[in-house]
């Protein structure tokens, strides 16, 4: 008599319900490292993506759903409302990614902000620039984005530079549309432009180089651009794109490494996992 067939178990992926998210390359490399670690397991994977008036319905049990395992939350913020959901059902594991704010009792794989702008400031210094703008993301959907804003305000003050605020833009998304539009703003609108200016993410600084470009202002001999994040598309930019990398597809795996450690009570929660960012220098500096 043949034996039973082992049941798969189930792993949620659990994000927003919108296009960006298969669009931003900070996501799918996420995805490919949490795809990587699951391909010899014997999870599957279920990808659940939450719509805004589902979220913001609060009778509904978004969770309670699906037959789930473990769950991972990839989001550009932390939802503490399904990290709650999931402790009601059976104390499901939730790993999450980013975002980390001393304190936090859930299980998350981050890397470290302060390190990663330390690296882009210091390099900037060392080329000699006195003037550092900002392209910042939407602080209000990333903590990560709030926190390298306060980091780039406190090295500068360290530095004895000054904050000139026509020299700051907070972009209305993420993507490279939005890191041009705003560049464009600052060229037609500021008096003058800083000597370089750190982008939230690799898509603002594609998209600041783009408006630079197409406004016949050098880059880096005018104005230099540093990104963040690493992602592929960056080394082939002209200028290729000095940034700050963040071993996104390692994260993802390290997620999965965790949620099954938890779900087979190998490891304690909360379990927190620091990641270094790494300075990559190219020709946009």
């Amino acid at each position: 008599m043949d034996a039973p067939e082992k049941k798969k178990k189930v792993a949620g992926l659990l994000t927003a319900f919108t296009p960006e998210i298969l669009k931003s390359e900070y996501f799918t490399r996420i995805m490919a490292g949490i795809i990587s670690a699951l391909r010899h397991t014997d999870y599957d994977l279920k990808l659940i993506m939450v719509k805004d008036e589902e979220y913001a319905d609060p009778s509904r049990k978004i969770l309670a759903e699906h037959n789930l395992d473990g769950l991972l939350l990839l989001t550009w913020r932390i939802h503490p409302r399904y990290i709650d959901e999931a402790m009601e059902i059976s104390s499901l594991p939730v790993v999450i990614i980013n975002d980390f704010t001393p304190g936090i009792k859930a299980n998350i794989v981050y890397c470290n902000n302060k390190v990663g702008v330390q690296l882009a400031f210091n390099h900037l210094l060392s080329r000699g620039y006195k003037k550092i703008g900002m392209l910042q993301g939407p602080d209000e959907a990333s903590l990560d984005a709030r926190e390298r804003y306060q980091i780039y305000k406190t090295l500068l003050k360290e530095q004895g530079l000054v904050y000139d605020p026509v020299h700051y833009r907070k972009c209305d998304y993420f993507f490279e549309e939005d890191g041009y539009l705003k560049m464009m703003d600052m060229i037609h609108n500021a008096k003058s432009l800083p000597r370089a200016i750190l982008c939230f993410n690799d898509e603002i600084a594609t998209g600041a180089i783009k408006a630079l470009k197409e406004s016949w202002v050098k880059c880096p001999e005018q104005v230099a651009i540093i990104g963040y994040d690493g992602i592929e598309k960056g080394r082939y930019l002209e200028p290729a794109l000095t940034t700050i990398r963040q071993p996104l597809e390692q994260m993802g795996r390290e997620m999965v490494n965790i949620m099954i450690g938890l779900v087979e009570g190998k490891l304690e929660a909360p379990v927190q996992k620091e990641f270094v960012p790494e300075l990559i220098v190219r020709q946009s500096t």
